[in-house]
Order: C-alpha cells, then sequence, then structure tokens
C-alpha cells in the first residue's frame, strides 16, 4: 500500500467508525485501495488512488439515492451531491470520438491507447452496460463490460497496442528527437483517433483524457486539420465515449498482461513501485537481461536498479 493512502485511511476510518458506518472489507485494487462500507441496510464502497500527476482521488459508489453515499461524499469532499446541480456537460456533439489510454505507469506490459465513437441516441444503452471510468471498476467487472461493448458496438472503437519491444523502439527514437513519453503518447492518440474517424464522418467533435497541459493530442490532430474540434480535459472519464475508450484500453491491457504471464510462466506485477523489481531480477535471472525490453519499458528509471549489480 501507498504511504499516502495509508495515512490517508489512518485519518478516515476514525472518522467513519464515528459514524457507526462498519469496514466490511478491506482490499488492494488497481492502482489503489478499495473500503466496503454498510450500514444497517445500506452498503457503499470507497475506491482511493494515487498518482504522483493527481495525488489523492476518492470515488464512492453506491445507491444515487442512499443516505450513506450522500453523507460518505459530504465526509469526505465536504458537500453533499444531493442538493448540488449536476455536473456541466462537456459538449453539447450528438456524435463525437472519445480517446484514453491504459499502461503509461506500468513498468510491465504494454501502452494501450483505445477511441470510441459513439452518437447520442447510443448513450443511454452505453450506460446501461456499466461504462464508467475503468479505474473505479474491478478487473472481472470491466472484462465482462468491454467484451458486451464489442459485441453490441461493433466498428465503433479502435485500439492502439504497444507492446513493450514496439513501444522501447518508439521511445528511443523520440528521445533522440528530444521528445518525452508525453508526445510518444500524442503521436498514439492521434493515430488511434485517425484511423477510427476515417470510418466516421460525421463525427462532430473529439474528447481526450488530458495527461498533458500542453494539449500534444489536439496539436497533432489540428496541425494536419484545423477544422476539427478537439477538447482535452481532465476527468473526461465521465463522458461515456471516454468511459468505454478507458475500459477498452485496460481490457486490452490485461489481456496482454495475462498472455505475458504464460509465455514466461510468471506474475508480472502492475505498476512501477519497489515491488517489480523482485520480479524484473528474476526474470533477467531466467531469461537474462537482453530480453528485458520483451516485458518491460525500458526507459523507467527501475531498469537502472534492475541491472545494477
Amino acid at each position: 500500500m501507498r504511504k499516502e493512502i495509508e495515512l490517508y485511511l489512518s485519518h478516515i476510518l476514525p472518522l467513519l467508525a464515528q459514524r457507526g458506518i462498519e469496514v466490511v472489507r478491506q482490499e488492494e485494487i488497481s492502482y489503489g485501495w478499495q473500503l466496503r462500507l454498510a450500514r444497517g441496510a445500506e452498503t457503499a464502497n470507497i475506491n482511493i488512488y494515487f498518482s504522483v500527476k493527481r495525488g489523492l482521488s476518492t470515488v464512492i459508489g453506491g445507491s444515487p439515492t442512499g443516505i450513506l453515499k450522500a453523507e460518505l461524499s459530504t465526509l469526505l469532499m465536504g458537500e453533499n451531491p444531493v442538493a448540488e446541480s449536476p455536473l456541466p456537460a462537456m459538449h453539447t456533439w450528438h456524435s463525437w470520438i472519445g480517446s484514453d489510454e491504459c499502461g503509461k505507469g506500468d513498468y510491465f506490459g504494454p501502452l494501450v491507447v483505445s477511441s470510441f465513437y459513439l452518437r447520442r441516441e447510443q448513450e443511454q444503452k452505453l450506460l446501461q452496460l456499466g461504462a464508467c471510468d475503468s479505474k473505479t471498476l474491478k478487473d472481472e467487472r470491466l472484462v465482462k463490460i468491454a467484451r458486451t461493448i464489442y459485441q453490441e458496438f461493433p466498428g465503433q472503437m479502435n485500439c492502439l497496442i504497444l507492446k513493450n519491444p514496439r513501444y522501447n523502439e518508439l521511445i528511443s527514437g523520440f528521445k533522440e528527437q528530444n521528445l518525452n513519453l508525453n508526445d510518444l503518447m500524442a503521436w498514439a492518440h492521434a493515430k488511434a483517433i485517425t484511423e477510427l474517424r476515417s470510418n466516421c464522418p460525421d463525427c462532430e467533435g473529439i474528447l481526450i483524457d488530458q495527461f498533458s497541459k500542453a494539449q500534444k493530442v489536439k496539436a497533432r490532430l489540428c496541425a494536419k486539420d484545423k477544422s476539427l474540434n478537439v477538447v482535452e480535459r481532465t476527468g473526461a472519464e465521465r463522458d461515456p465515449a471516454v468511459a468505454a475508450a478507458s475500459i477498452l484500453a485496460r481490457y486490452q491491457f490485461l489481456e496482454i498482461r495475462k498472455s505475458m504471464d504464460r509465455q514466461f510462466n510468471m506474475t508480472f506485477p502492475l505498476g512501477a513501485a519497489h515491488g517489480v523489481i523482485p520480479v524484473a531480477k528474476a526474470f533477467v535471472k531466467k531469461y537474462g537481461a537482453e530480453r528485458l525490453g520483451q516485458v518491460a519499458k525500458l526507459h523507467f528509471k527501475t531498469t537502472l536498479k534492475v541491472l545494477s549489480a
């Protein structure tokens, strides 16, 4: 568990106990920690995430009209979602493409960028399937939703998968041009979006979950077509098209990770914390340092620690 999450838990657990809210279960989830809570017949959950870029963030789940969820929101965020107005829509388009990625912060495994095309009349259908920010979903649920999206929305998505050998080749080339990871991601998003857009001539706009203040995806797309309506926003996963893209990107990421585990008869951990180093060292011992690039992103500082004596 991250130290930042541990400190946060030490603060909120006494507050929950004071209000008679029982912690039924705690468990690690992808990129964070989950609390399953109950009080009387009501249940809810809190997902706690930490990233160097965004710091601590929480997602509260439960019945939209439930008292427990409303109280948790007041307790943890200082506001009552029942009383506040809905968040304003990010756009008014009737057909659009959402784009998101997975694997950027993981030492092992690919970078996957996914784009998804949605028409307004399909929005409720997509939401009913459970489309939401992939970080709030457990893997089993996410896989089920992703497979249903593939079945119900054929031809409306595009995934660009950069497995480790190709990823390492590309990032090396970008660095030779004095460009960085955000430039590589912008290139990947632009490529995935452009390929999908060629089959969606009525697309009115493009929404991207922002990862760079410089809005490098917009710059790449508009350099070729200044008429494009491109928006980069943080928290864009609350848009259903971006949510679908995030689910599909993570689904493909998980599928490739499973394939890696089987191919090398190892279990590769998520993230890039200290837990990856022993596994990477074991891989090098078993297969040789020259093959590390088949499973890992070599430009991470982790590589220096793995290959040090």
